[in-house]
């Protein structure tokens, strides 16, 4: 095999590409890194077995079928050698950043793929889709070097880790591929602040559910207020879920939705929310949470004991 692949987070350029007369097969990797659990074990079987459960959650998909995808779709990647060229089309979001270094982690060391590699400029306001078939057209990709290579593996082993620190730190460096370090700042402010106890995306959702949103504003709320974390439907769901679950609930289940006495309290300032447990890629989230973020630091602290 030889000629051109396209690699991308999603199916969204699969039938523009072609018509704007960029050739080549077409390779989604659609598994969505930046929600849910990403602590890598070292053992690619059980992590994709993680990975489908919480898929199969989130997407409503028995976890036999989602296995089976993300089985298809990192077998893949073991293939890429055959092509002549392979261009990257990942944004400047988190969505699109979390996948790009969950990828580039499992072909840094494919000696095969040197200078193989290409990835397409975006310029960090729209996305890719965004972009009539001219200027899909007229886009030209750079050819990925060893040190983004490095840097985006290094990267996936500190977004994998059970602390924090090291995507801290990293994500204030001045890295090889340039949208890396705010999409990594934003996942991190996705930990609960030290100042309520909130998320940055359960905050932002709060305020739109304040101000009368139904689930299809506040998804459109979420998007509208954060340039860099590209909420889908599902992400919104459930947050919201999440938000409405537990004895301390924050939003009402029944319908229309409605603060909750507690998630008025919470959103002003007034009480501490203790979220459900859950995973930020490598960290668990408990109701006693041992990693925040600090907004005053603008970084990640340890709870104290």
């Amino acid at each position: 095999m030889s000629g051109r692949l396209h690699l991308r987070c999603g199916d969204d350029l699969r039938e523009r590409l072609p018509r704007a007369g960029l050739a080549g097969d077409y390779l989604c990797f659609a598994d969505p890194i930046c929600q849910g659990p990403a602590r890598d074990s070292g053992s690619l079987a059980d992590f994709l077995a993680l990975r489908a459960r919480f898929v199969a959650l989130h997407a409503g998909v028995d976890a036999a079928e989602a296995r089976q995808r993300l089985g298809r779709e990192y077998a893949a990647l073991q293939d890429l050698h055959r092509y002549d060229a392979v261009w990257l089309w990942f944004e400047h979001d988190l969505w699109d950043q979390a996948a790009l270094i969950r990828v580039l982690s499992l072909l840094a060391e494919q000696r095969a793929l040197e200078g193989r590699l290409w990835l397409l400029p975006a310029d960090g306001r729209r996305s890719f889709p965004e972009l009539d078939d001219a200027e899909l057209a007229a886009l030209r990709p750079a050819p990925l070097t060893r040190l983004q290579l490095e840097q985006a593996a290094e990267a996936w082993s500190a977004f994998a880790a059970p602390d924090p620190v090291a995507l801290d730190r990293l994500s204030r460096r001045a890295l090889a591929l340039p949208f890396l370090g705010a999409a990594l700042r934003r996942h991190l402010r996705d930990l609960p602040w030290t100042t309520d106890g909130l998320a940055e995306t359960e905050r932002l959702a709060l305020r739109a559910v304040r101000d009368g949103a139904a689930e299809a504003a506040v998804f459109r709320a979420l998007r509208a207020a954060d340039p860099i974390f590209h909420v889908t439907d599902l992400i919104t769901r459930d947050v919201l879920r999440r938000l409405g679950s537990g004895p301390n609930r924050l939003i009402s289940r029944a319908a229309p939705l409605v603060l909750t006495p507690r998630g008025q309290a919470v959103l002003a300032g007034e009480a501490r929310h203790r979220p459900p447990p859950r995973a930020q890629g490598g960290v668990t989230v408990r109701p006693d949470p041992p990693w925040l973020w600090d907004p005053r630091r603008a970084g990640v602290v340890a709870a104290r004991q």
